[in-house]
């Protein structure tokens, strides 16, 4: 028999005890770190769910500020046209009787010195409408509402007729304007020809406005592609001033030119160049200039454009007639114009002609004329106190339909010519638009346009 020491069961309970409290202590250790854990897990919880909830409602202010910047913007945007809208018309209508009335006054047997006077206002009139449609245009392209209206049209007939325009100016001043067109280039083309004339004009403008002496060459020409399209460049050389070379890039800027000065010693708004190069990039091209001070300049313009047949045109002095012959006939036509001064300006422009001739005063009275005579046009204005005129042209167009009658062409007259505009005129039956202020060669040959057109279909039907 062997026995035990008697200390040995107890030292055994003293380790059993003492490794018991360790592993208790452990526990407690780990659950207080587990509670730790647990309770910071659940600050960083709450804290998240504080941020995105905080987050959440940062977003939605964000939201409803920039809902709120956009409406004010598009609000502002709206405002902006239906100003440039209202100007266009407030401006427009009484520069139609002072350019009207000067256009008309030049042709009533003036002597010298009055002929000059009446150039005169008519050459101011004309700035000031330029500078109006600058401003327009610039807004347009702003706004992403610049559109072309394509038609076609004589090239070399276009670029001849521009040029005249700047004859006498550069006459008065000494310089020799010359132009040269490539055989290549004596083509019908289908793109818009009032921005490509546009185009010209600045081109022209700007260097008859800068040379003091010498000359200016215009130099058209044109590559054939494939498909019948057309690459057409207009090279402007000057022997002006000259441009210095990092002034370049910013005179496509708006309102811009190549010398701060230049807008106190020479007229001008500087936005030119800056439409320019807007119209030919939205016609596939561009314009570029190279220049040296004291040496001149030349600007450089390409467009892209489709080629519709080739012009036959002459070298000599084209002697057209003074109008179309189917001007001579005693036409009935209704002019609807509530402004008396129109009126007047309407009935001098065309006062050579032997036309019968009634007139509205809005467009009640128009809808009155029309249900109870015939008549081969209609000159419509567009606002007019009771009716106005897209309203009475709906109703005019009931009632020929209604009582199986030809539609009689109808044109508006209109110091409202933006793209939006125009097209609502369209929409609402009119045949064709005359802008305000009215100019003699284009009121007789749009006429001319469309009593031939309304002849043709009356023939064919």
């Amino acid at each position: 028999m062997i026995d035990l020491p008697l200390a040995s069961a107890p030292q055994s309970a003293t380790v059993s005890r003492k490794r018991y409290d360790r592993e208790r202590a452990a526990r407690r250790e780990a659950e207080d770190l587990l509670d730790e854990r647990s309770r910071a897990l659940w600050d960083a919880h709450q804290a998240l769910k504080s941020h995105a909830e905080t987050l959440e409602a940062t977003v939605a202010e964000r939201t409803v500020e920039l809902q709120d910047a956009l409406i004010r913007a598009e609000a502002s945007s709206k405002a902006k046209s239906v100003f440039l809208a209202a100007m266009s018309h407030e401006l427009r209508t009484p520069l139609n009787g002072v350019l009207g009335m000067a256009e008309a006054l030049q042709t009533s047997g003036l002597d010298v010195d009055q002929q000059k006077m009446a150039e005169t206002i008519q050459n101011s009139g004309q700035v000031l409408l330029s500078v109006f449609n600058d401003i327009l245009d610039i807004s347009q392209i702003e706004a992403g509402a610049f559109h072309l209206d394509e038609t076609d049209f004589d090239l070399d007939a276009a670029v001849q007729s521009t040029c005249r325009d700047f004859t006498a100016v550069a006459r008065g001043k000494g310089i020799v304007l010359a132009w040269n067109i490539a055989p290549k280039a004596r083509v019908f083309l289908h793109s818009d020809e009032s921005r490509l004339r546009q185009v010209l004009r600045n081109l022209l403008s700007n260097a008859v406005k800068f040379t003091t002496e010498g000359r200016i060459d215009l130099k058209v020409d044109a590559d054939h592609l494939a498909e019948g399209r057309a690459l057409v460049t207009f090279e402007v050389a000057d022997t002006g001033i000259g441009i210095a070379q990092d002034k370049h890039l910013s005179l496509f800027a708006p309102f811009q030119q190549a010398d701060t000065s230049a807008s106190r010693r020479f007229d001008g708004t500087g936005l030119g160049l800056s439409i320019s190069r807007h119209i030919c990039r939205q016609m596939g091209g561009d314009i570029s200039v190279q220049s040296t001070p004291g040496r001149g300049s030349v600007f450089t313009a390409t467009v892209h454009a489709t080629m519709v047949g080739t012009a036959v045109t002459s070298t000599a002095p084209a002697h057209t007639a003074p109008h179309d012959p189917l001007l001579d006939q005693r036409w009935k036509i209704l002019l609807v114009e509530d402004n008396k001064t129109n009126q007047l300006v309407f009935t001098q422009l065309i006062k050579a002609f032997d036309w019968d001739i009634s007139v509205a005063h809005n467009g009640v009275e128009a809808v009155e004329f029309c249900a109870h005579r015939s008549f081969d046009l209609v000159l419509m204005d567009i606002n007019m106190p009771y009716l106005d005129g897209v309203e009475a042209t709906q109703q005019i167009r009931a009632q020929e339909q209604e009582n199986a009658r030809k539609p009689v062409p109808i044109v508006a007259l209109t110091a409202n010519s933006m793209a939006d505009q125009i097209e609502n005129y369209l929409a609402s039956g009119m045949t064709g638009f005359l802008p305000k202020p009215l100019k003699k060669k284009d009121l007789l040959r749009v006429i001319a346009e469309q009593l031939e057109q309304s002849n043709k279909g009356a023939a064919s039907s």
